[in-house]
């Protein structure tokens, strides 16, 4: 199906993380640096929600046992070795656009 409009740009502020359903499945997009971002919304610890976790700077932390992952690439900080669902974004006309389909970008 391609890229399918998720949010306006200017919902998701720079710093900020935000859970949304998109066609049956939650995702977490994230504003990191102004670079949008979007994973599953659930750690691969025990599949809690990463949206009530904390992004800070480029690090964000699952809330439930503060497993960290890079916010720009989804990689395992810790523990290394683990990496978080990413999905392809494109912003096109301030539309927030995510690629349910593909491969992360």
């Amino acid at each position: 199906m391609g890229f399918t409009t998720v949010l306006r740009e200017e919902e998701l502020w720079q710093g900020e993380t935000l859970g949304i359903e998109v066609r049956g499945r939650r995702l977490v997009l994230l504003n990191v640096a102004g670079q949008v971002r979007a994973y599953d919304d659930r750690c691969p610890h025990q599949g809690w929600p990463l949206s009530r976790g904390a992004l800070c700077g480029q690090e964000l932390t699952c809330a439930l046992h503060q497993w960290r992952y890079d916010a720009r690439t989804g990689a395992g900080i810790n523990p290394h070795g683990v990496a978080l669902r990413a999905y392809a974004v494109q912003v096109v006309g301030g539309d927030i656009m995510v690629d349910l389909d593909g491969d992360g970008d």
